[in-house]
C-alpha cells in the first residue's frame, strides 16, 4: 500500500488478542489467531473554497491529509502455509463524531471482508478497497488524502468533478493478489454489480505495483459499471487507466502521474495529468503537487487546474501536524482557494 502511511513507521498496535482455537483444546491442537485494532484520526480547521462556490466556509472538518477511521483486522494460521484472515474497517467524521464520510455510508464502509491467503496468493470477499485508489494515492505527495492531494481530489471526489466513476472501496467483491514476483505485486478485482436482469453488469480491475530501492511504479486498468458517478445502471460503462510512480532522490523525491478515463453515457473522455515533489524540510516535509484535468464530452470541452502547496511535521512516529494551501480554478466557474492547519494520530 503506497500511502503516505506506507512511507513512516509502521505504528504501535493498540491491542493484539491471542485467541485458541476452541476451549479446552491440548495445545497441540491449538490454532494462533492475532487481533489488531487500529486507525487514523486526522482533523483540520481552516477556509474552504472550491472552484465554483460562491463563498468560503470556515470550519473545524474531519479528514484533511487522511479521511478518519478505525478498523479491527485478524489472522488464524490454519497450518501448512495457509491463513485465514478478516478485516472490518469504518470511517469516522471527527468534527460532529458521525460515522461514514456522509450519512449514506454504512458501519464499515471502508472495508469488510474475509478471506484466505497462502504460498498461492490471497484471496478476499467483501466490501474492498480498490486498488486504484492505492495507485493514486501512492504516485502523489500529499498520499491518500482526497482533500488536499489534487490528483485524488479531481479523481475521486464530487466537487472536483469526479473523473472516476465509482467508490474507493467495491461492494460484492472478490479480489486475488498473486505472490509476489520480486518487487512486483499484481491483483485482480472484480465486483458483481447484483443487477437482476443484468448479469453483465459489474466492475472488474487489473493492479500492477513495482516497489525496489527508490522507485515505485504502477499500472492499473479497470472497467466500471456500477458505483458513484454511473448515471444509468446497465448502461453506462467507464474505462481507466491509470499510469503512475515515484523516484526518491534524498534530496527531493519526485511524483508523478496521467489517466484517461472514458464513459460511452453521458459520452465523457477525462484526461488527468499530475506532477508533483516533496523536500525533506526539518523533522518533516515540504508537498507541491499540481493535477489538471481536461474533459471532452457531447458539450463543450472544458478544464480544472488544481495545485496544493504544504508542510507536514512529525512530532513523533504517530502524530504530525500539517498545514496546507489549495488552489482551484474550473474553466467553466471561478477560482476557489483553501487553507487548512490539522493534526493526524495514528494508533
Amino acid at each position: 500500500m503506497q500511502t503516505k502511511e506506507s512511507r513512516r513507521p509502521t505504528p504501535a498496535w493498540a491491542r493484539t488478542l491471542f485467541i485458541a482455537a476452541a476451549a479446552g483444546a491440548a495445545p497441540a491442537a491449538m490454532a494462533q489467531s492475532n487481533v489488531q485494532m487500529y486507525g487514523v484520526l486526522d482533523l483540520w480547521m481552516g477556509s474552504s473554497k472550491i472552484s465554483g462556490e460562491s463563498a468560503s466556509t470556515k470550519a473545524v472538518n474531519s479528514g484533511g491529509m487522511t479521511t478518519s477511521y478505525w478498523g479491527m483486522a485478524g489472522t488464524e494460521d490454519l497450518g501448512g502455509g495457509m491463513r485465514a484472515l478478516f478485516t472490518i474497517e469504518g470511517y469516522v467524521q471527527l468534527d460532529t463524531g458521525a460515522a461514514g464520510r456522509s450519512s449514506t455510508d454504512t458501519m464499515f464502509s471502508r472495508s469488510a471482508f474475509v478471506g484466505l491467503g497462502g504460498n498461492w496468493g490471497e484471496v478476499k470477499l467483501g466490501r474492498i478497497i480498490n486498488p486504484l485508489f492505492y495507485s493514486t494515492a501512492g504516485a502523489n505527495p500529499f498520499g491518500g488524502s482526497t482533500r488536499f492531494a489534487p490528483l485524488l481530489a479531481q479523481t475521486w471526489t464530487a466537487p472536483f468533478g469526479r473523473a472516476v466513476f465509482g467508490d474507493t472501496s467495491w461492494d460484492n467483491a472478490v479480489s486475488y493478489t498473486l505472490p509476489a514476483w520480486g518487487a512486483t505485486k499484481v491483483t485482480a478485482q472484480y465486483g458483481f454489480g447484483e443487477v437482476a436482469g443484468s448479469p453483465s453488469t459489474n466492475n472488474l480491475s487489473l493492479n500492477v505495483t513495482y516497489k525496489e530501492g527508490p522507485v515505485y511504479g504502477t499500472f492499473h486498468a479497470q472497467q466500471t459499471k456500477v458505483g458513484p458517478g454511473v448515471t444509468s445502471i446497465g448502461n453506462t460503462v467507464q474505462k481507466t487507466y491509470f499510469l503512475g510512480g515515484s523516484y526518491d532522490a534524498k534530496l527531493v523525491k519526485l511524483f508523478g502521474s496521467y489517466s484517461n478515463a472514458s464513459a460511452d453515457s453521458p459520452g465523457l473522455r477525462s484526461r488527468t495529468a499530475q506532477a508533483g515533489f516533496s523536500v525533506p524540510a526539518g523533522n518533516g516535509e515540504i508537498m507541491a503537487s499540481w493535477a489538471r484535468t481536461r474533459n471532452d464530452q457531447n458539450t463543450a470541452p472544458n478544464h480544472r487546474n488544481t495545485a496544493a502547496l504544504g508542510y507536514d511535521y512529525f512530532l513523533s512516529k504517530r502524530t504530525d501536524l500539517y498545514v496546507v494551501s489549495m488552489y482551484d480554478k474550473s474553466s467553466l466557474q471561478a477560482t476557489g482557494n483553501s487553507v487548512g492547519a490539522g493534526i493526524r494520530h495514528r494508533f
